[in-house]
């Protein structure tokens, strides 16, 4: 770790025939038509999952390997995916672009169940709206790979069409590796684009409305990095961050001429590991094999042996599950063998090496991410005290009504210290490089003194936050008490002395004046001051609001320069 310099700141496979599928009613909603979400989501529930191998495919190709799979025909048309081609409004209707939605090769029909379109956070058909923040939505794709083969995997997402007034910024995750990709249209520059509304009227409508006269067919090539997939359970997610709508023609899977994929039964097994946690059950120390398993028709009853001996047995209802499968804690490193079992028969095997652990309690499985979407300013990440003087979280979006934290913005603009419901201030975040005093917009993180995080890295159980701040190699760690906060910052030694931003105007969701304040340096370690603040007409112009926030901040290492900023004067 190096010094820590201050600035402080006030400113204002063979191609299978097809076996049928099952899927929701998808006649195209007409203006005024009432959706009963609740028997939509009832029918869900209940309907019975026809498994179908449409999406295994097996096409050659040129370069000596083969499409593994495919959701929907590379053709230019909509129609062999859910909703085409002009049923988007139906789209909420049909519980799609939920992270426990899922869509399994070799199992679903991608009519009934991959949507030919993904809203962005700028479509109120998705979600978005004054009262709700941005919503996002992902598309979730699992596939049991059964022989990896020798050779390279790739991922095509074949897309139609995409918005243009509000251009997409399309993720993609494959398994542990991600990928981000700004879609483009010629002369137009994604950052200058405005802002969306809450209440954004429709984007784009004509293409999703079956209008394709003027589309702009794109392929997203993604190579999959060596060792990314594993043989069993691997997932492909698809995410609209920002901007608005994409448009599939279809999305595919190529890999080696060898390779295969396992139709699954009645469940399909995900992902198989150790746990990095320990459980006290029935007097006994375990560490869990964590087996992610979701039923796909009947009453599957999954078998987990480990070693030669059953250790868990467990009916698996309709959902999603990370089951906690017990094998008995070690001392040591040590190697095992895991079967899995659908109804007696085999469907996974493989070795895991358990190790000790430290022991979970329940309020290990809290969260605190959850809620946190399309949220208001008060509900974030932080380690919240109850009644505490100080609520502590990151800060991502801009100034104004539902500000705060927002997960699909993938930066931060501050940690502060107040999360109260109209009250706001005193943000920190550590830096390093060429000064900059703004802290910049929430869609252009090179605006400002905000940076780009790693949000695999991100986490956010009771008691603490942290995360790796990508543009400054900086691990950030935040905890809290009743009357007070802590943060760890370790800086690279690479890039010269550290600095910490101090800025007393927190990007809040009620905009406050500083009428006055103080900073003063006390001693080499220490930093006091206050800040007088002011919002006017804060509940629907009927009161104003005064405060003044008074801190003290203490650093274990010797603060090497001292300066601070008011608006854009240094």
């Amino acid at each position: 770790m190096t010094a820590i310099a201050v600035l402080l700141a006030c400113g204002l496979p063979a191609q299978e025939e097809e076996k049928g599928g099952e899927g929701l009613d998808q006649a195209p909603q007409r203006p005024g038509q009432a959706v009963d979400l609740f028997e939509v989501a009832k029918q869900r529930l209940n309907a019975k999952r026809i498994i179908n191998m449409s999406t295994i495919d097996g096409t050659p190709l040129p370069d000596g390997r083969k499409t593994v799979w495919s959701i929907g025909r590379k053709d230019g048309s909509t129609a062999d995916l859910a909703l085409g081609p002009d049923g988007f409004r139906q789209f909420l209707a049909n519980d799609f672009g939920f992270e426990d939605r899922n869509f399994i090769i070799g199992a679903d029909d991608a009519r009934a169940a991959f949507p030919y379109v993904l809203p962005g956070p700028a479509d109120t058909w998705g979600g978005t709206w004054p009262t709700s923040g941005w919503h996002t939505h992902q598309l979730n794709i699992d596939f049991d790979i059964a022989d990896l083969g020798t050779g390279e995997w790739t991922l095509y997402i074949n897309l139609k069409d995409y918005a243009k007034q509000f251009l997409p910024l399309v993720k993609v995750s494959i398994n542990e590796q991600d990928y981000k990709i700004q879609l483009t249209e010629q002369g137009r520059d994604p950052d200058d684009l405005p802002d969306p509304l809450y209440d954004q009227p429709l984007v784009d409508p004509a293409p999703i409305s079956g209008d394709w006269t003027d589309c702009t067919p794109v392929e997203l090539e993604i190579p999959v990095e060596p060792g990314m997939l594993r043989e069993g359970g691997n997932t492909v997610n698809i995410y609209v961050l920002e901007g608005s709508w994409i448009m599939f023609d279809n999305v595919e899977m190529a890999g080696p001429a060898g390779a295969g994929i396992r139709i699954p039964g009645k469940a399909f097994v995900n992902r198989v590991r150790p746990a990095e946690y320990t459980l006290e059950e029935n007097g006994k120390t375990v560490q869990p094999l964590l087996v992610s398993v979701e039923q796909l028709k009947g009453e599957p009853k999954l078998s987990v042996q480990v070693d030669g001996k059953t250790v868990f047995t467990s009916v698996v209802e309709t959902g999603v599950y990370d089951f906690e499968a017990p094998m008995p804690a070690v001392t040591a490193e040590t190697e095992s063998e895991y079967r899995i079992l659908i109804d007696g028969k085999c469907v996974r095997s493989g070795k895991v090496i358990r190790s000790p652990q430290q022991l979970q309690t329940p309020a290990d499985y809290v969260n605190t991410m959850i809620g946190s979407g399309h949220s208001r300013w008060m509900i974030a990440p932080g380690p919240y005290m109850p009644f505490g003087m100080v609520k502590m979280g990151p800060d991502n979006q801009n100034g104004g009504w539902q500000s705060g934290y927002q997960p699909t913005f993938e930066n931060i603009g501050a940690i502060s210290h107040v999360h109260c419901w109209s009250m706001g201030g005193l943000g920190m975040l550590p830096v390093n490089g060429p000064l900059q005093t703004k802290v910049g917009d929430q869609r252009k993180p090179d605006s400002g003194y905000r940076s780009r995080i790693d949000k695999r890295t991100e986490k956010a159980p009771i008691g603490i936050y942290s995360v790796h701040l990508s543009d400054y190699d900086i691990d950030l760690e935040v905890t809290g008490t009743t009357r007070c906060g802590f943060q760890r910052y370790t800086f690279p030694k690479d890039r010269g002395n550290g600095r910490v931003m101090i800025d007393l105007r927190a990007q809040a969701e009620m905009y406050y004046e500083i009428r006055n304040f103080e900073i003063r340096k006390i001693d080499d370690y220490t930093v006091r001051g206050f800040s007088h603040q002011f919002s006017h007409d804060i509940y629907y112009g009927d009161s104003d609001q005064e405060y003044t926030l008074y801190f003290t901040i203490e650093f274990d290492r010797p603060i090497v320069k001292f300066g601070g900023w008011i608006d854009d004067k240094v």
